[in-house]
């Protein structure tokens, strides 16, 4: 039997109401809404949105362990999963002198030691991500002179007959965009120019951060905590508002994509923390040896930010040494494992928890969708990944149709990687995950797990587009 348990709470948990912003399929812009539970950004709201989420995390996590059968005990949640009505958290104190994410950090810290067991077991909890920005009152920025200056050269641009447009065309499931498509309409064109100079020019900061949790009661006397952030940003981790009853964008109260931007990021010395405060995305937790564990949040990983760093060195110059990874993890909103982003040594193992989208075959054909998008377990070669996954299809309050889904998949004895070449770039030498062929692949330590809905959730207040959910557990045999 494998020394591992995989689980991951697959649930939507990105915003509702989605569709382009102009009725052009390509069109990576979104509009849709936020949900939560906070009926305002005062910090007594924005608590009593993070607790009831942290709630749901604990008690979900809480009801896996009986399930579990080896001593390394994996819960992963997706990107995205603590935000508020508006998006981001803002910049208010919760409790203690602590903002939003560090009061999540600190309570699931809490809550964690208390619910892990005294078995001598490895228990993580990976808390997908959160969303939060540096403005403490949202209603005074998002009525100031620059942000409406905005918001109406936004508007100008936009068709004049956009509302019509607007309720016409079909909705939009949730889809990671990076490039720009050089045979794009005017329109997108115009769009993505407008963009690019809104991204140039943010006038707010977001970062979207997440936490790695690790506890043995028995070995440990505290838990563990590494924090990770998102370098890259997508065209859809914020939405672009939603349109009023006059056609005009509006933000609803959101911050949106033309608002704001990630603080840059750079990897130029490896991305391995070097301090407690690090939000870097390769760490060394406690009993598992000279061995790196990373974690890359969506965008990250098809930008191949952990394989990028594979083998810088101290002796090179690198603030640390960066291994090829032991585990690699990839909480995501719209993305999978991609067979030229994969970081781990031989006989690793890759998992992903998506909370926003279907697993394609080919990740840049969205009729390549396995299953023909209907829910259900799939094992096979997707984006050259021989993977297990299971896929997850649901019916939100409004009536839209959302996915998530979970995958796992391993590396093989004779897979091997080095040092990454820029130059070269997805024609680096990638990792191997089966033997065989492409029409019988087969990997024994892929195979060796059993996937299975062990839980089916039940969401009791409106913190996502929709109230069910399942925890995907990857059983090993």
């Amino acid at each position: 039997m494998e020394q591992f348990d995989y689980s991951a709470w697959s649930v939507y948990t990105g915003p509702s109401a989605l569709k382009t912003i102009i009725n052009d399929p390509s069109c990576p812009w979104v509009v849709g809404q936020w949900n939560g539970i906070n009926a305002n950004t005062t910090a007594a709201e924005i608590k009593k949105d993070i607790d009831y989420r942290i709630e749901i995390v604990m008690d979900y996590f809480a009801q896996m362990i009986p399930h579990y059968k080896t001593y390394n005990r994996h819960f992963v949640i997706p990107e995205f999963f603590f935000h508020c009505v508006e998006g981001p958290y803002p910049y208010v104190k919760i409790e203690e002198d602590m903002y939003p994410f560090e009061y999540i950090v600190a309570t699931i810290k809490k809550a964690f030691k208390n619910v892990v067991p005294d078995d001598n077991n490895y228990y993580t909890l990976i808390i997908g991500s959160t969303l939060t920005s540096n403005i403490e009152d949202y209603e005074v920025f998002l009525s100031s002179s620059k942000v409406l200056a905005r918001q109406a050269a936004l508007n100008e641009i936009l068709p004049h007959d956009i509302h019509t447009l607007f309720k016409a065309h079909s909705n939009h499931n949730w889809a990671r965009s990076l490039v720009f498509d050089m045979s794009m309409s005017d329109e997108l064109q115009v769009l993505n120019d407008f963009m690019k100079s809104a991204r140039a020019n943010p006038l707010c900061t977001v970062r979207n951060r997440g936490a790695f949790f690790h506890l043995n009661q028995t070995m440990m006397e505290d838990v563990e905590v590494f924090l990770y952030e998102k370098q890259n940003e997508s065209t859809v981790d914020l939405t672009m508002g939603v349109f009023d009853a006059n056609g005009q964008i509006t933000t609803n109260g959101m911050i949106t994509e033309w608002l704001g931007n990630y603080p840059s990021y750079s990897i130029l010395s490896g991305d391995k923390h070097t301090s407690p405060q690090s939000t870097y995305a390769r760490f060394t937790p406690s009993f598992i040896g000279n061995n790196d564990i990373g974690v890359e949040i969506c965008l990250d990983h098809r930008l191949q930010r952990l394989r990028r760093t594979v083998d810088m060195c101290t002796l090179n110059g690198a603030a640390a040494n960066n291994y090829p990874l032991f585990k690699q993890f990839i909480p995501s909103g719209g993305m999978q494992i991609l067979d030229y982003s994969v970081a781990v040594t031989r006989n690793a193992y890759i998992f992903n928890a998506d909370g926003c989208d279907k697993i394609y075959k080919s990740y840049t054909d969205p009729n390549s969708v396995i299953l023909d998008g209907k829910a259900g377990k799939f094992k096979g070669i997707t984006c050259g990944v021989y993977n297990q996954s299971i896929q997850s299809k649901w019916t939100g309050r409004d009536t839209q149709t959302y996915y998530s889904h979970s995958q796992l998949a391993s590396t093989t004895n004779e897979s091997q990687i080095g040092g990454f070449d820029n130059a070269k770039g997805l024609n680096n030498v990638m990792a191997t995950t089966y033997n065989g062929t492409t029409a019988a692949p087969y990997n024994q330590r892929t195979d060796s797990f059993s996937p299975t809905i062990a839980i089916t959730t039940a969401i009791s207040e409106n913190v996502f587009a929709l109230n069910e959910g399942e925890i995907h557990y990857y059983e090993p045999m």
